[in-house]
């Protein structure tokens, strides 16, 4: 430094000459000018603190008169600290962050109450139509309610004594007993009617675990000797305080809610209840008829009838036949039974039908504040070790729908009684709890408005290296097929039937289907024109993904459109992004498994967006060629599978004359 550079030899007042101040400023230092004019810029007085630790050691060798000399000039610098001490080792260590601390919520919150519709016979006859009418007003709550004409009474066949005594179920046991707090005597000495909203709590957690196997008939006698036991009990100390009679009617829904929510927010009350949640309905039954007399056909065939709901025309379940989504679940509660904090997988429509029992209470969060949700929702969970992880696993945090309405997040809530239909919308985050026994089936579909929610889930599942239960290109592409089919009829017939007007509507140069189509071969392009140069082009067989699908090894996207093999391994496949760490072999000895070609694609979508009634024709004979195709067979990517567009457009106008 040049300041440790002074010659210690120099006389008394040499510090004094080498740092006095510039020619025109002598005055500064003598009138005190000079700490105003070495002050550093407004806002940086506590940002560039340092020590001259070795120049303090030097001033130590001067005289008296050049150390006070120096120390006053040091002084005149704010920035410089002047009592600095190394801090310890243990100052240094990072600090555990404490997990997020919850504000007692208010017992005056009140929520936004869901909309009820009431269809007429008209209305309820055309499921998804009628659905789809609702969209507007109630996915911005992303739950609403719908109460079935008179006429709607479907027969409940779980009260059949096959299934009612004969059918088993495993239940899971709900237990509410752990509170994060960091002293165990705040659990024990918290307020429980405190209305003071300064007090603070941590989030209560739910303990799930195995429970015993029940059938309909031994769940409902538990569930009914429950509900007596905790509610009657009240009743019968209160009436004997008051010399009143005992009240025999079961508790209301405002009851069941208040119970419901002091075990949420109150961390002195501890209970644990059973639950029979996700039941197979291809092994235990379904409430709906799926056989039966000439007098229930109309609730066999009805796209009301859950069973049929996935597979409806203009649900893009009809598809695919992933089981885990297609068939219909079973939910078996009792009083205080609860479906914590959950969203749909792959961001599924659900409908949700109460056959029997006591109403269940559902609070959602609509997909629009969805990232909000889970912002919130994860500031209250510390960030743990693999080994801690693994222990929380079976742990289901159990947040007040009110406490999050108090954070400025929109809660929803609707009760739904027995013979009401409930519809959650794409991406919403749901809870419920149940005010007594009850079995509701619940049945997944997918509307083409569902797309845009399909590909941000592929996406986020690919970033997060997760398996998707369902195949984006799939669904997307074997619709298109078909709206390509009832657009070709509607072009030369003009036959407005509903599904060919619904494709008619989604498609055309501006149709959102259309365009959801044209932006993916628009991605698919990019990828095989910048990465599939150096690999050999091989055709894929249409059953390539049929027997089970066909991932990336390393991301877990899914290879229905196109993907990456090597002959050192015929099971193992990637996306074109890691086929560099698919194996070791030289590139020679990779293929490029394509299902159809960039010139196809394009062909397609021109067909979709009705600017040629040639492409209709194209595509429908590439369609057919495709589905006749061999196993794996070679072809160049850049033909009409070995023919030219001219040869495949005259068989085709023949095909289409006959």
């Amino acid at each position: 430094m040049g300041i440790e550079g002074v010659n210690t030899s120099s006389k008394s007042g040499n510090v004094d000459k080498l740092l006095s101040p510039p020619p025109g400023f002598e005055g500064c230092s003598k009138s005190g000018n000079v700490d105003k004019l070495l002050s550093p810029p407004p806002g940086f007085e506590s940002q560039a603190r340092f020590v001259l630790r070795k120049v303090q050691e030097k001033i130590n060798r001067f005289g008296t008169r050049d150390a006070d000399s120096f120390q006053k000039l040091l002084n005149s610098r704010p920035w410089i600290v002047h009592d600095h001490t190394t801090p310890s080792s243990g100052v240094l260590k990072p600090t555990k962050p404490e997990p997020r601390r919850l504000p007692r919520v208010s017992k005056k919150v009140v929520l936004e109450e869901a909309p009820v519709f009431n269809p007429t016979e008209e209305e309820f006859s055309d499921t998804l139509s009628y659905i789809g009418s609702l969209r507007d007003r109630s996915e911005p709550h992303g739950i609403c309610c719908v109460v079935p004409p008179p006429s709607w009474d479907p027969p409940c066949l779980l009260g059949e004594r096959k299934i009612w005594e004969g059918s088993r179920f495993f239940t899971q046991v709900q237990i509410f007993d752990e509170v994060h707090t960091d002293d165990p005597k705040i659990k024990k000495e918290a307020d429980a009617d405190s209305d003071d909203d300064d007090t603070f709590e941590k989030v209560k957690f739910c303990r799930i675990e195995l429970g015993n196997g029940y059938t309909l008939e031994t769940f409902k006698n538990f569930a009914d000797s429950y509900l007596e036991s905790h509610f009657r009990v009240k009743e019968k100390v209160l009436a004997s305080m008051y010399s009143s009679p005992s009240v025999d009617a079961w508790p209301s829904v405002a009851d069941v809610e208040k119970e419901f929510r002091k075990l949420l927010e109150n961390p002195l009350v501890e209970l644990g209840v059973l639950y029979g949640n996700n039941i197979d309905t291809k092994t235990f039954g379904s409430g709906f008829p799926l056989s039966g007399s000439s007098e229930s056909c109309k609730y066999k065939t009805s796209g009301w009838n859950l069973n049929n709901t996935a597979k409806l025309p203009g649900s893009l379940l009809s598809f695919d036949d992933c089981e885990s989504v297609c068939v219909p679940r079973l939910s078996v509660g009792m009083c205080l039974s609860s479906q914590l904090w959950i969203s749909e997988e792959e961001r599924l429509y659900s409908l949700c039908y109460l056959h029997t029992g006591a109403p269940r209470v559902w609070y959602t969060v609509a997909g629009c504040h969805r990232y909000k949700f889970k912002a919130f929702m994860e500031s209250f969970v510390p960030k743990m070790s693999g080994e801690q992880s693994k222990k929380s696993y079976d742990s289901v945090m159990a947040m007040s729908p009110y406490a999050l309405h108090m954070e400025g997040i929109p809660v929803t809530r609707c009760v739904q009684n027995r013979g009401q239909y409930v519809i959650l919308f794409p991406g919403t985050y749901y809870s419920a709890v149940d005010c007594g026994f009850n079995c509701l089936e619940i049945a997944n579909f997918a509307t083409l408005d569902w797309l845009p929610h399909k590909e941000v889930d592929a996406l986020h599942n690919q970033e997060k290296k997760r398996k998707s239960l369902l195949s984006y290109d799939k669904l997307l592409f074997g619709a298109a097929s078909e709206a390509v089919k009832c657009l070709k009829e509607y072009s030369l017939s003009k036959k407005e039937t509903a599904d060919n007007m619904r494709w008619f509507n989604a498609c055309g140069r501006d149709g959102m289907f259309s365009n959801t189509v044209k932006s993916r071969v628009k991605k698919e392009k990019s990828r095989v024109q910048f990465l599939s140069g150096p690999l050999k082009p091989q055709r894929m067989d249409e059953s390539f993904d049929n027997v089970s699908k066909r991932a990336c090894f390393e991301c877990f996207v899914d290879l229905h459109l196109s993907a990456v093999q090597c002959s050192c391994s015929a099971d193992r496949y990637s996306c074109l992004r890691h086929m560099r760490n698919l194996c070791a072999c030289p590139y020679g000895k990779r293929s490029f498994l394509y299902r159809y070609t960039i010139d196809e694609l394009n062909i397609l979508v021109e067909a979709l967006e009705q600017l040629k009634l040639s492409s209709m024709f194209k595509w429908g004979n590439i369609d057919c060629n495709y589905c006749a195709s061999p196993a794996i067979r070679s072809s160049q990517p850049g033909g009409d599978r070995g023919k030219k567009t001219d040869e495949v457009m005259q068989d085709v106008e023949a095909g289409g004359k006959e």
